[in-house]
């Protein structure tokens, strides 16, 4: 049984995704910019490996990455 369970439908595992560092990494990386500004670029990164997902789900994936590793640290 999976603990990295998506919680809403369209919503990527992190664990399924080999982008997963890389999103992450561009994230961090831009930790002094404003935050959102971090997002964006990190949601760009993310469509770059999915194009075939919508916008909406691109951001929640990403939000919900982004946000369970910030609860981690």
């Amino acid at each position: 049984m999976s603990c990295d369970i998506p919680v809403q439908k369209g919503v990527r595992s992190s664990a399924d995704c080999k982008c997963y560092k890389a999103v992450m990494r561009t994230f961090g990386s831009l930790q002094d910019e404003p935050p959102s500004v971090a997002l964006e670029a990190a949601i760009r990164v993310y469509r770059y490996h999915h194009p075939e997902d919508n916008l909406v789900d691109a951001n929640l994936t990403v939000e919900r990455w982004v946000t369970s590793a910030e609860h981690v640290h």
